[in-house]
């Protein structure tokens, strides 16, 4: 039996379960298939059917025994996928783990593009930093700049010193 028929019969199996505590596969396939006592081909091909349906399921954690006489009882797994409606292979794709989320994959790319452009900017800071004081013009720029900018913060601080003039006198009383 191939693996397609077993999960065709695991949601015929489902399809057809009425209490989850306590169920028979065996007489679930044997209403659906009704094989002929007499035909020893198709009761052998129920049996394989039935104990391969068993193992996949019990594999599959879907149902466990719940005593040697042939009755099974639903999982919490067998449960979601009885209430779903859907079948084993769609319920098995939607509770598995995506590969790429976009959610999850946005946040890490723009972790690695600003990670490396900080990276970036930095190493072009310090290479210009070098670059500055290896060319004198450079430097000399620099300094007349900085030159400039304490004059005119000498100038500034000698216009706050100097006292205002009283401007509510008139021309006449200010002689």
């Amino acid at each position: 039996m191939t693996e397609k028929e077993i999960i065709n019969n695991i949601d015929l199996l489902i399809k057809k379960v009425k209490d989850f505590n306590s169920f028979s596969i065996n007489n679930i396939f044997f209403e659906e298939i009704k094989p002929d006592n007499k035909n020893n081909k198709e009761v052998n091909n129920f049996h394989s059917i039935v104990s391969e349906t068993k193992l996949f399921g019990m594999n599959n954690d879907l149902f466990e025994k719940k005593n040697d006489h042939g009755w099974f009882f639903l999982t919490e797994k067998g449960k979601q996928l009885k209430k779903s409606n859907l079948g084993f292979v769609k319920f098995s794709n939607k509770h598995k783990p995506k590969r790429f989320d976009l959610y999850k994959l946005t946040p890490i790319i723009l972790s690695i593009v600003f990670g490396i452009s900080t990276f970036y900017f930095a190493r072009v800071n310090y290479h210009l930093k070098l670059q500055e004081s290896k060319v004198p013009s450079l430097q000399w720029k620099v300094d007349s700049l900085k030159k400039e900018l304490n004059h005119i913060n000498n100038i500034l601080i000698e216009h706050k010193e100097k006292p205002l003039l009283d401007t509510l006198k008139t021309k006449m009383e200010s002689y």
